[in-house]
């Protein structure tokens, strides 16, 4: 069973497709929000596409890490810019991307939330051709947390 779920997981990964790249982003420690425009011009369609699709998910994909753990978590907020925003998760760091907390090598956290719902919302006008993600702090955070890779990736569809 658990080598079925390894490989069934394997696959899917192996079949994902990078929509948009979003340039790193580090979030100042004591920062209580951080919105970040993302250009979705060029590939619009194609992420509208895979997030009414019954077949695939998008999800935004994170790698985050601290020098030590900035005592907060992060909701994230997806939306257009002058439409409404869509909670689509939380960010939290707990020993996973703390670089002060790393037992031999360091790696960040990987943070994978699903965002198809809010895509199809926030897009649902033609006029939009920027997206805008906020990150919001849950109080003071006392580290810079930073956000070395975030993607929109359509994949298989992982969720019921």
């Amino acid at each position: 069973m658990v080598a079925g779920v390894a490989f069934a997981a394997l696959a899917a990964s192996a079949s994902m497709k990078t929509l948009v790249r979003i340039e790193p982003l580090t979030i100042p420690a004591g920062t209580t929000a951080k919105t970040i425009a993302v250009d979705v011009h060029a590939t619009r369609a194609k992420i509208l596409s895979a997030a009414k699709s019954r077949q695939h998910d998008v999800t935004l994909e994170l790698d985050v890490e601290a020098e030590r753990s900035p005592e907060v978590f992060y909701e994230v907020w997806l939306g257009a810019p002058q439409g409404k925003r869509y909670n689509v998760g939380n960010v939290a760091l707990y020993g996973a991307g703390i670089r002060s907390e790393a037992r031999g090598e360091f790696h960040p956290a990987h943070v994978r939330l699903f965002v198809s719902d809010a895509l199809a919302l926030a897009l649902r006008h033609a006029s939009t051709k920027t997206l805008n993600v906020t990150f919001v702090a849950s109080g003071k955070s006392t580290a810079a947390l930073t956000i070395r890779k975030m993607e929109l990736v359509a994949g298989p569809r992982q969720r019921e």
